[in-house]
């Protein structure tokens, strides 16, 4: 599917898509292996290898040494990509941010828990009736909205 440099290459940009955390704690999308959610993503997208495979060869062709860039250069590379191929680009975000977020590994990293959200949810704190009461006064002062 994808060649060694490709991969490589691929790793580098997801990780410009969602970076690491600054404390080290949180891995990138390229670190955490997003890649590989991306051959079984045929139900998300149309032809998610060839629209990243399109992204691919757009950076590499605006930027032979990617790997060198600093940040700043980066970013400026992967916009110009993003404006050669809009579609693909927009398919590469959209399942980078499913693979990553989606990951078991990554969910309590963020808070939330590494099961699915349904059919178990997420535990919800409640919060001060008194909040609450201020929260959703002017809701019930304005009476029902809808038709009967």
């Amino acid at each position: 599917m994808w060649s060694g440099t490709q991969r490589q290459l691929l790793d580098l940009i997801l990780d410009e898509l969602i970076p690491p955390g600054s404390d080290g704690r949180v891995p990138g999308a390229g670190a955490a292996g997003v890649a590989d959610f991306f051959p079984s993503a045929a139900r998300y997208a149309p032809d998610p290898v060839g629209a990243i495979t399109t992204v691919l060869a757009a950076v590499a062709a605006n930027s032979p040494d990617f790997a060198s860039l600093d940040r700043a250069g980066r970013v400026a590379v992967l916009k110009e990509a993003e404006s050669e191929e809009p579609d693909s680009f927009a398919t590469l975000v959209r399942l980078t941010y499913m693979g990553y977020y989606s990951r078991p590994d990554i969910r309590p990293l963020f808070g939330v828990g590494a099961h699915a959200v349904h059919p178990e949810g997420y535990p919800v704190e409640n919060g001060e009736a008194e909040r609450l009461a201020e929260l959703t006064e002017p809701v019930r002062a304005r009476g029902a909205i809808h038709r009967d």
